[in-house]
């Protein structure tokens, strides 16, 4: 529309070559600078997205290979006591303890595997909020913009109708001056 009303008041003889090239310029360059800008906060956005599933997909299999390591050792723990029950050689009790320790070690590394993936997990959530914030940082820019655009088109709009309507009054001959 803006672009529109420059190429109307260079008809009009407003507006010279280099004026109307310059303007035309300037205003697409600003437009198409936030454009690219917001475009670009778009990607890192959707990005930081798919990053961020991934590590609650991550820490989502963490937290269930660590639950299955408590349950096998819950289980393997009861089954040491059934045969602590029905009675059971040093040899076999010494396996169950030496089994349940490695156990305990496995579950001892899950749990930091799954710390891990939690604090991967809180970075990747900030990440993904600040590229949200800066995409709608762009988008009121963008807003505001077009705003400020639409204003500035109304304001010429109506400078050229108040222009064209003296003109009309100046130039009819039947119009009623003031002496």
């Amino acid at each position: 529309m803006k672009a529109l009303q420059i190429v109307l008041k260079s008809l009009q003889g407003y507006l010279t070559a280099n004026e109307l090239a310059s303007s035309t310029i300037i205003f697409m360059s600003t437009s198409s600078s936030l454009k690219i800008l917001r475009e670009l906060a778009q990607q890192q956005t959707d990005s930081s997205a798919i990053k961020l599933g991934k590590l609650n997909a991550q820490h989502q299999a963490a937290e269930k290979k660590l639950n299955l390591l408590l349950r096998y050792r819950a289980n393997y723990q009861s089954n040491l006591q059934n045969a602590i029950a029905a009675g059971i050689d040093q040899i076999e009790l010494l396996n169950f303890i030496a089994f349940m320790e490695k156990l305990d070690a496995a579950i001892s590394e899950q749990r930091q595997v799954v710390l891990q993936t939690q604090r991967m997990q809180v970075v990747g959530n900030n990440e993904f909020l600040s590229y949200q914030r800066k995409l709608k940082c762009y988008d009121i820019l963008s807003q505001r913009k077009k705003i400020s655009e639409n204003q500035k088109v109304i304001k010429k709009e109506q400078k050229l109708q108040d222009e064209f309507a003296s003109s009309v009054f100046n130039r009819d001959p039947y119009s009623q001056k003031d002496n």
